[in-house]
């Protein structure tokens, strides 16, 4: 038994099982050892840590989490496991988390983490196949019992499990395709329904699991059947969104309550309304029926909840809350009703409407649902709590970190686990008696926008009123910025990697000035702030430019910046001197770059389609052109010549020699949205929109190549030999500049730039597709990883920094290896 135990924990056997057989049958193998080892059995690896059947559980752990990516990829197993294991208990783990009781790495049989550098070095002895290596915790309950429900593409609001527990229908913010059933056994999708126009606030299923009722920010509460995703009666044009929607117990009855103050009771069959219950001061948050039918119970923010009449919709009692009741719910037996009170949860006696007592302390809930007769399940902002009616001993307390949005859970009919809505657009379902993993902390865990300057091997994110600095080494280092960066503006760095420069706002009297901030990147600390003296505009204010770009020149000594609409201002990088201030645009400044020598500063207005260069040395304009500017910049420079080329949506190619001052205008089909120069300015390529690239001899003008695309073309770059571009079908192409062939096609979000001058760089996955990573010109991917990301960057060192898409927001940084 003990060989089992000692081959299922040797990383070439498990990779040769999982290459040779596939991952079902490495599971398979894990699975039966499991069923035959004894939990005492122990084996003590050469060179490495003591394994025991808790160690086959936590590597079958890891296939499970990801195992569709495995069964596509069986040669990234060590990664997968690596990964995985080496954060789950290492010491050096807990600075990535929160305050954690019960933490893995203080546990005494802690060893995941050494067994994982353990196979580290088994494979490096051997030569290693090209990997990524997490420098962070992955998302991802190791050893734990979550499910998973994926495939809202945004936040989900509302949750509830059929009668049966069977399946769970939620209700998200999504712009359409909005209401989706799913297969709690499998965790799969089985039916997704069009659901509303706006995000649905609540939804609820009829006794019998037949139908299904949602209510809407606008305005509207729909009946659906929830076999076959019909809509059957829809309830429009209420007085405010429809917050809280329930079914009477024997199924005829749909009760609807809105922020408009009212709750209407509709009939299942006709879908037409039977009666209106008015007598709210403020907006219906919650609606429940007692189990008998006779009467409904409503929940507002007016601090009250009330009970009405069923049959004649006479309100027949009112119980103060103290504070809006967001959640009610009545005991199957209908003994009791629960309340979201001022100080936990308050309990009302349904015999004579009278409020008894409160239970669960003073936190407040805005969830509550019974369980049982003798239980209540609670929703508080960070946990779900289980506690005894009667006593209001907590009996579970299971840690839910906020994601800081709105949410909320739903009660399997098991007693036993609950589901959790969240802003990623993942539902989430446990063990209410399960211990929560490790939280980590929040700031790196929901990130923005990133920035990066790949070259100089920095990226980061802003979060709260802090920064996050990312270097090439893998480390993270947080900072307070002084003043404090303007929402939404880009930093940058230096080439070299020394300075930092980002957009900041100061306030006076006068209105808001803006400034560009100058960082050390050693220190993180201010070297110089740069402004200028701005004349108010005639209404006595100082208008902020809505768009802020930053660019250094090549050689880091100069840096050019938008601090007032329509002009660019030019300063000395190391003493913070004016050197000039750049005119001539009218319309605000969106594109901002030296030309690869720094000689000149090109500026660009989207809106005006105007070009600028500006002599760096002298000040003077020397080139005012058209360009198309926008959603594409189709503008470029050669990397070794003086010469730079524009697009224009009239279907001209216009070409400069900066040198000489000459020009050229080739006249193409259609208008050209995407441009690009040779290195040495030979040759220029235009994407244009009959779906053709043209190549094109700057000498001559002549039409050298025509590369048709079966969609618009917008992004192109020239590499050694080869021409790679980027199109509206998300797919790239290599073409041979000799012949012009089409070479190979890479689905996926390819950019030309990064492909021809990095290293190494990224290819991001449509969908639900993986990232690849890619040698340099090389169209066949390398290393794969298992999240497709929505922005990646491969920094100067290796490092790979990317916004998780299927982890929504996640932060990953990766290191390159082989």
């Amino acid at each position: 038994m003990t060989t089992e135990l000692h081959s299922l924990t040797d990383i070439h056997a498990l990779e040769h099982l999982a290459r040779t057989r596939g991952l079902d049958a490495l599971e398979a193998a894990l699975d039966e050892a499991l069923a035959r080892v004894s939990e005492d059995a122990r084996v003590t690896l050469e060179g490495g840590p003591t394994v025991s059947p808790r160690t086959l559980r936590m590597i079958r752990s890891v296939l499970a989490l990801d195992a569709e990516f495995l069964r596509a990829h069986p040669e990234a197993l060590f990664q997968c496991l690596f990964n995985r294991l080496r954060w789950f208990d290492a010491p050096d783990a807990e600075g990535h988390f929160g305050p954690t009781e019960n933490a893995p790495w203080n546990e005494p049989d802690a060893h995941l983490y050494a067994l994982a550098e353990h196979w580290r070095r088994q494979r490096d002895a051997r030569g290693a196949s090209p990997w990524l290596e997490a420098l962070r915790p992955l998302r991802g309950n190791l050893g734990g019992s979550e499910q998973r429900f994926r495939g809202h593409e945004a936040q989900v609001l509302c949750a509830a499990f059929s009668p049966s527990g069977e399946r769970l229908a939620t209700g998200s913010w999504d712009d359409e395709e909005n209401l989706r059933i799913w297969d709690v056994a499998t965790g799969e999708c089985t039916q997704v329904l069009q659901g509303h126009e706006c995000e649905i606030l609540d939804v609820a299923w009829s006794p019998d699991g037949k139908r299904l009722a949602t209510g809407s920010r606008d305005h509207d509460m729909r009946l659906w059947d929830a076999t076959t995703g019909e809509l059957l009666h829809e309830l429009t044009g209420q007085e405010g969104r429809v917050t809280s929607v329930a079914f009477s117990p024997n199924g005829r009855l749909v009760a609807a309550g809105n922020l408009g103050w009212m709750v209407r009771l509709v009939e299942v069959a006709s879908g037409e309304v039977l009666k209106q219950l008015e007598g709210h001061a403020q907006s219906v948050l919650s609606v429940a029926f007692h189990p008998s039918g006779r009467f409904l119970a409503s929940g507002s923010s007016d601090e009250t909840a009330r009970i009405w009449d069923v049959e004649t919709g006479a309100e027949v009692a009112r119980i103060e809350a103290q504070r809006a009741v967001s959640s009610l719910g009545f005991s199957p037996d209908g003994a009791w009703l629960a309340v979201t009170a001022d100080e936990g949860i308050a309990l009302v006696e349904t015999k004579g409407w009278t409020r008894v007592r409160t239970v669960g302390g003073e936190d407040p809930y805005s969830q509550v649902a019974w369980i049982g007769n003798e239980k209540l399940g609670l929703l508080a902002y960070d946990r779900v709590v289980m506690l005894d009616a009667a006593s209001g001993e907590i009996l579970h307390s299971r840690p839910q970190e906020s994601d800081g949005h709105e949410r909320q859970v739903a009660f399997h009919p098991d007693g036993k686990r609950f589901a959790v809505t969240a802003a990623d657009g993942v539902v989430r379902m446990n063990d209410i008696a399960s211990e929560a993993p490790p939280a980590p902390h929040p700031e790196l865990d929901q990130v923005g926008e990133l920035w990066a300057s790949p070259e100089a091997g920095l990226a980061g994110l802003s979060a709260s009123i802090f920064a996050f600095i990312l270097d090439g080494r893998g480390q993270v280092r947080q900072m307070r910025p002084d003043p404090y960066p303007a929402p939404g503006q880009r930093w940058v760095a230096s080439p070299d990697g020394k300075v930092l420069a980002y957009p900041a706002n100061q306030y006076e009297e006068e209105g808001t000035r803006a400034l560009v901030v100058l960082l050390d990147v050693e220190t993180l600390t201010p070297l110089r702030t740069l402004s200028v003296e701005q004349a108010p505009s005639e209404d006595g204010e100082r208008p902020e430019p809505d768009a802020r770009p930053i660019a250094f020149s090549a050689d880091g000594t100069l840096i050019a910046a938008i601090v007032e609409e329509g002009a660019v201002r030019l300063w000395r990088v190391a003493d913070g001197t004016l050197l000039h201030t750049l005119r001539g645009h009218e319309e605000p400044i969106s594109v901002l770059s030296f030309t690869p020598d720094g000689a000149y500063v090109v500026s660009g207005s989207a809106s005006s389609s105007r070009l600028l260069l500006h002599d760096t040395k002298s000040g003077a304009v020397v080139v005012d052109t058209t360009a198309l500017l926008e959603p594409v910049v189709s503008y470029a420079a050669a990397a070794r010549a003086p010469r730079i080329c524009v697009g224009r949506d009239s279907g001209e190619l216009e070409l400069f020699d900066l040198a000489t001052g000459s020009r050229r205008l080739v006249q193409v089909t259609g208008a050209v949205v995407g441009v690009d120069l040779s290195a040495d300015g030979t040759l220029a390529a235009a994407c244009c929109d009959d779906s053709v690239v043209r190549v094109v001899d700057t000498r001559t003008g002549a039409i050298l190549h025509e590369l048709p695309h079966p969609a618009l073309p917008f992004r192109v770059a020239f590499g050694d030999g080869v021409l790679i571009t980027k199109a509206n079908d998300v797919h790239g192409r290599f073409f041979s500049l000799s012949t012009g062939a089409l070479l190979s096609e890479i689905p996926g979000h390819v950019e030309p730039d990064e492909a021809v001058q990095q290293e190494d760089w990224v290819v991001l996955g449509e969908d639900e597709n993986v990232l690849a990573i890619h040698r340099k010109q090389d169209a066949t991917p390398r290393i794969f990883f298992h999240d497709a990301m929505e922005q990646a960057y491969i920094l100067r060192g290796g490092v790979v920094v990317g916004r998780g898409r299927g982890e929504k927001n996640a932060l990953y940084l990766l290191r390159i290896h082989g």
